[in-house]
């Protein structure tokens, strides 16, 4: 019993939808349902919607989609408006625009146009016949070209006129321009002469190469017009222009020992702003340490992470910007003096003693030398010194060591080398010591005889220091 009433239920159900399906289908009472159209032309004709049905009906149409066989098919079928309501028994009037440029006459024939009620798809049948055009004129037929240039392009396009005139040889102004949002951004006219009957086709240009390279990306306009006898033909379509990253780089730098400066110079000849993180100048690390200047010639300049950066934050298309900056070495030249002058002034109020030996007078005769030295030690400091020994090597080869001077040496014999040395206690600052001795020696050379440099040993505020002095050379001669 269950089963019999749930299996009434679902045909009561399916009977209710099928008739609900059917008063859509012919909810709707469109006229007229025949036509006839010109060819090669724009047809404009108005189709009246009826609402027989007691119930709301909401219409969207779509007539773009419906496919028209004749010859070939509809270059375009359009409808305003698309979408509208109607209450029951209201009427909605829509202009359709029928676009028959590339269909031929033809008998009536049969299509559908298609659209939806309430949501479900349904159509309406048309009969249309397409006749030869009866007005005798020039209109523009078509207009076409590439759809993506770059701004450094050159547009290159075809207008096709249709000369229904019966006659040639007429001379047609021919206007087109390149705009963008209705700013007209380029414009020309050419004469051009209709050599045919039927269709003549003109290849124009649009130098966009000429006109500016920084047109910004995006979508632009080209429309063409004519005008004869009164009668205004047109036709436009888009173009898009291309994004175009174009940087021109110029960059110099002069440096010599003592600074010198860089300069980078970026102009944008593309269509899109170059970012700040690619508008820099590099620095190396050392010039950074130098760095006297900085500038931009847009807003101002900031070293970051080795690099010179303007403050700005794109640079737009058309712009120009030089950073700039500049260096000086003299800082170098300058640490290099003041650590030469603090070595001098170091070394000069920290003197403490000369040693200076000198050879008085000698004597070189039949293979023997007399040797009169001199040893002087002064204390150049501004303190006492104590406890001096000084001390020099004798010669090689001598004979007899004799005193010289008030202070007789000690002589010391080490193997085969002598050495003499004197001591002292004290020595005052600007005080001298002069201690001298005598040698004679055999050699048997001729020519230079250096003897070795003496050497000092004192005690200076409580501290050991040593002094050598300077080396002597003899000429001997034969």
């Amino acid at each position: 019993m269950v089963n019999s009433n749930v299996r009434a239920i679902l045909l009561v159900l399916i009977l209710l939808s099928f008739f609900m399906f059917i008063g859509n289908v012919h909810a709707l009472k469109v006229t007229p349902t025949s036509i006839n159209l010109q060819t090669n032309t724009v047809s404009y004709v108005n189709f009246t919607f009826y609402n027989n049905q007691n119930t709301t009906q909401n219409i969207s149409l779509n007539p773009s989609i419906t496919y028209i066989s004749y010859y070939t098919d509809f270059n375009s079928i359009g409808a305003y408006p698309q979408s509208f309501t109607l209450s029951p028994n209201e009427t909605m009037h829509v202009l359709f625009s029928f676009e028959t440029k590339a269909v031929y006459d033809s008998s009536p024939t049969e299509f559908p146009i298609n659209y939806t009620d309430n949501g479900v798809s349904s159509s309406f049948n048309l009969y249309a016949a397409i006749i030869p055009i009866t007005k005798t004129s020039i209109y523009l037929y078509s207009a076409n070209s590439s759809k993506s240039f770059y701004p450094f392009n050159t547009i290159n396009f075809q207008v096709s006129i249709m000369n229904s005139l019966g006659k040639t040889r007429v001379i047609l102004p021919l206007v087109y321009n390149f705009t963008s949002k209705s700013k007209l951004i380029y414009s020309n006219t050419n004469d051009e002469i209709i050599n045919n009957l039927g269709l003549n086709t003109y290849n124009l240009v649009i130098p966009l190469n000429s006109i500016n390279y920084s047109l910004s990306p995006g979508i632009y306009n080209i429309s063409v017009y004519t005008n004869y006898n009164q009668n205004i033909s047109a036709l436009s379509f888009p173009v898009k222009i291309l994004s175009y990253y174009n940087p021109v780089i110029t960059k110099t730098s002069s440096f010599s020992i003592f600074g010198g400066s860089s300069s980078i110079t970026i102009k944008n000849e593309g269509n899109v702003p170059i970012n700040r993180s690619n508008i820099s100048l590099p620095i190396s690390a050392f010039n950074s340490l130098f760095l006297i200047s900085k500038s931009s010639s847009i807003g101002s300049a900031s070293v970051y992470n080795g690099s010179l950066f303007p403050s700005i934050d794109n640079l737009l298309p058309g712009q120009s910007i030089t950073l700039k900056y500049s260096t000086s070495y003299y800082p170098i030249y300058l640490i290099i003096f003041i650590i030469i002058l603090g070595v001098f002034i170091y070394l000069y109020f920290n003197r403490k003693v000369t040693l200076k030996k000198e050879v008085i007078e000698h004597n070189a005769i039949g293979g023997f030398i007399d040797i009169k030295i001199a040893l002087r030690l002064k204390n150049i400091s501004r303190k006492k010194i104590y406890n001096m020994e000084i001390e020099d090597k004798i010669p090689p080869n001598s004979l007899k060591i004799s005193k010289a001077g008030q202070k007789e040496g000690k002589i010391t014999k080490k193997g085969s080398n002598m050495s003499i040395s004197w001591k002292e206690e004290e020595l005052n600052p600007g005080d001298e010591i002069i201690v001298m001795y005598e040698v004679k020696s055999k050699i048997g050379i001729v020519g230079n005889f250096e003897l070795d440099k003496a050497n000092a040993k004192f005690d200076l505020n409580g501290k050991n220091y040593y002094k050598k002095s300077n080396s002597l050379v003899l000429h001997i001669k034969s």
